[in-house]
């Protein structure tokens, strides 16, 4: 055979070989992403699962806390972060519970469409103390304002870049703020630690209680122990709605858990007693509305008065309670690399021991 065909011949073989070697290879990395998708699947359904134990481990938290105690207090075990703790095959879980009555609750600037004038003054006053824009508080109130409301604000949304227009009801997520006119995402941030969209006209009947039991509501915020709570399975629910205060404040905030600022605000109580009242609360927390009376009896402050300033907000404390009802669980899954999160906000709806309801719950 000449040196001529040789050569043919050798490139030739040097050829198949090549597309046998890309055959093999793309069969290994095809092999390799159908066993990592796989893989990964197998992760999540088992992360998906064990986001579901941590969240229910939380409503039992909750559950067995307020049938022990009848207020709720940072020093609380439900207020204690759940370190990362290996559970099965290298899951890590932990997770921390949020009492969202320690925030202002945006949804109450407006009910029915219509703009809470008496809610919206104290929002304007929470802004002023954290140094935001206090004409922001107009602006997120005519957002979620029922669109008769919103005829002096739409043509600022409508020709915006990009154009947008009002949402017309109340807010389902924070994030939403960033789509209110003027609004910035570093004061979005900012609230997050002080504000909360707890939801209005919940359809509690819908929701699921695994703990099988289900009781009466109290008649305020202020949960009280439930002196005959009647048990019913799932099959057969109670007839019940969430409890809140017959005033224009809504819902009403927890002096044990929340921040100066927002209780100061939602009160009309001077800052510099509220900054007091949390002082306090970390050693002799307050443990009945009378207590929250006495306290500012004892400090110079008279319910239904103002601080003699010009424009200040008259002291209501029956916008404030020691007793929650709204909470956010969150339940945190690590593997490896990675890491899945949930969040759940739940409603309490007494103090029997019964897990929280769920009202919504969705990946953070």
């Amino acid at each position: 055979m000449t040196n001529k065909h040789k050569g043919a011949a050798l490139i030739a073989v040097m050829v198949i070989v090549f597309l046998v070697m890309v055959i093999i290879s793309n069969i290994t990395i095809k092999n390799f992403r159908i066993i990592s998708r796989l893989t990964n699947q197998n992760v999540q359904q088992q992360a998906i699962g064990l986001l579901a134990v941590g969240t229910n481990f939380g409503r039992a938290g909750l559950g067995t806390t307020a049938a022990t105690s009848k207020i709720d207090t940072i020093n609380d075990i439900w207020a204690q972060p759940l370190p990362k703790t290996k559970i099965i095959d290298d899951f890590l879980v932990s997770g921390y519970i949020i009492d969202e009555q320690s925030k202002f609750n945006i949804n109450d600037l407006v009910i029915n469409g219509k703009i809470n004038k008496p809610v919206l003054a104290q929002f304007t006053q929470l802004l002023t103390y954290l140094k935001i824009p206090a004409g922001i508080a107009s602006n997120i109130a005519l957002y979620m304002a029922a669109p008769a409301y919103q005829a002096d604000i739409m043509s600022s949304y409508s020709t915006a870049d990009p154009p947008s227009s009002p949402a017309g009801r109340p807010l389902v997520d924070l994030a939403e703020l960033v789509l209110v006119q003027g609004m910035q995402s570093a004061w979005v941030y900012k609230l997050q630690q002080y504000v909360t969209v707890i939801p209005q006209n919940v359809n509690f009947k819908s929701l699921n209680n695994e703990s099988g039991t289900e009781s009466k509501p109290v008649n305020s915020t202020e949960s009280k122990p439930a002196n005959s709570a009647e048990s019913k399975s799932e099959s057969s629910p109670t007839n019940w709605t969430p409890s809140m205060p017959a005033n224009s404040s809504m819902i009403q905030v927890n002096v044990n858990t929340a921040s100066a600022e927002v209780i100061s605000a939602k009160s009309g109580i001077p800052l510099s007693v509220a900054g007091r009242m949390v002082s306090q609360r970390n050693n002799n927390p307050f443990n009945s509305s009378q207590d929250i009376t006495t306290f500012l009896s004892n400090n110079g402050i008279i319910p239904g008065k103002d601080d003699n300033s010009k424009d200040a907000q008259k002291v209501d404390p029956s916008t404030l309670t020691t007793a929650s009802n709204y909470f956010t669980i969150h339940a945190i899954v690590d593997k490896d690399d990675f890491q899945f999160t949930w969040v759940s906000l739940v409603y309490r709806a007494d103090r029997s021991g019964q897990w929280p309801k769920i009202i919504w719950q969705h990946p953070e």
